[in-house]
């Protein structure tokens, strides 16, 4: 009786186990074909696009890390660590003497009352708030970081794309060697028709994000980008953090900036970019179910301080060093040095052996 007894309580330890291994609940770090980690890997040997043979936190030049790490607005995805990325250098994209945008409150929306968004985000239907406000709501910063792979890629953006991709979230384009340019036009500073007679003389197809502030102030630009084929992008209506905002004020912000633009200029924009790069799972699933794709960037360096701009040389040099397969630049359209050294910049990453592709592709 008792060896009956003790072989029972064996054979029910082993299904007891045996459950453990094979089932998993809630927070589960391991991951399969059809499960990504709910915490990033603390080490670049584990990371995806790497092998335990290969230095991933090499540059093309065959330096250690990325020389210009601290330059990078933002922070790093969890888990990651490589420079000293501060919060306090993610660009604001407004003017010098502007704390705000015009516009903010829905009573300065031009010919319409407070509830005038309404239809707009009505329209998007389908949308759920309440579902939509049960998402995480903590505040990320994009950077973009981490070690860089064999191929010159940020880890840190192949992993947001996996992780943040179910929200046609993008933070670096397909594994081919095609590149991206876009710029963050919070305002105008008087260089925009520089860049734009440099991409016409250079046959590079650009994305515009652009505020309320830059489409009201600049419509001559704005129809300029669009009549030369370029892609327009929403970069929303105040330039708020959206992670301060809730679902439905995030899809109402970024809705009127869609229908002015619709309205005013005939072009329904289908691209956007988080006003400094700020954003939460509930802002990415607002984004896209208002039928937007959420384009972050695989590139950025500190570019937008119109009283302290970087040295050209070393810019173009930054620039250049960082192109890979699928890289998205960000470049602030209000910087004198990217217009200073905007055609070298096309033309060698041309040499490099890649080709800029049309941003509406993506």
């Amino acid at each position: 009786m008792k060896m009956k007894r003790s072989t029972a309580l064996v054979l029910a330890a082993v299904l007891v186990l045996t459950a453990g291994m094979t089932g998993c609940t809630g927070g589960c770090s391991t991951s399969n074909d059809n499960m990504i980690s709910s915490s990033y890997p603390s080490t670049s040997s584990s990371l995806p696009g790497s092998s335990s043979g290969s230095s991933n936190s090499s540059s093309m030049d065959g330096s250690s890390g990325s020389s210009d790490m601290d330059d990078l607005p933002g922070s790093l995805p969890d888990g990651i660590v490589d420079g000293d990325l501060d919060g306090d250098n993610i660009p604001d994209d407004l003017p010098d003497n502007e704390s705000s945008l015009p516009g903010e409150n829905s009573e300065d929306l031009p010919g319409s009352s407070s509830n005038s968004s309404s239809s707009s985000v009505a329209a998007a239907m389908g949308t759920d708030f309440g579902e939509i406000g049960a998402l995480s709501s903590k505040s990320l910063d994009w950077g973009p970081g981490g070690p860089r792979d064999e191929k010159n890629r940020s880890q840190g953006a192949i992993l947001y794309n996996q992780k943040y991709g179910k929200y046609d979230a993008l933070f670096l384009a397909e594994d081919k060697p095609v590149v991206y340019m876009t710029f963050d036009e919070g305002y105008e500073n008087g260089l925009t028709p520089a860049f734009l007679a440099t991409l016409k003389e250079k046959g590079v197809k650009g994305l515009f994000f652009v505020t309320y502030d830059f489409a009201n102030r600049q419509p001559e630009l704005i129809q300029q980008i669009i009549a030369e084929g370029h892609v327009l992008g929403n970069h929303s209506w105040s330039h708020k953090n959206y992670s301060t905002l809730s679902p439905k004020e995030a899809a109402e912000d970024l809705m009127k900036l869609h229908d002015y633009v619709k309205e005013n200029f005939g072009y329904e924009m289908k691209y956007f970019r988080f006003p400094s790069g700020n954003f939460n799972e509930q802002t990415l699933a607002v984004v896209q179910s208002m039928g937007y794709k959420s384009v972050f960037w695989s590139y950025a360096y500190k570019d937008w301080l119109t009283d302290d701009q970087p040295e050209a040389a070393a810019s173009e040099e930054k620039l250049v060093k960082a192109v890979c397969p699928g890289n998205i630049y960000l470049l602030h359209a209000v910087s004198s040095t990217n217009a200073q050294i905007m055609g070298s910049f096309i033309d060698r990453v041309r040499d490099a052996g890649f080709t800029w592709g049309d941003p509406g592709t993506l």
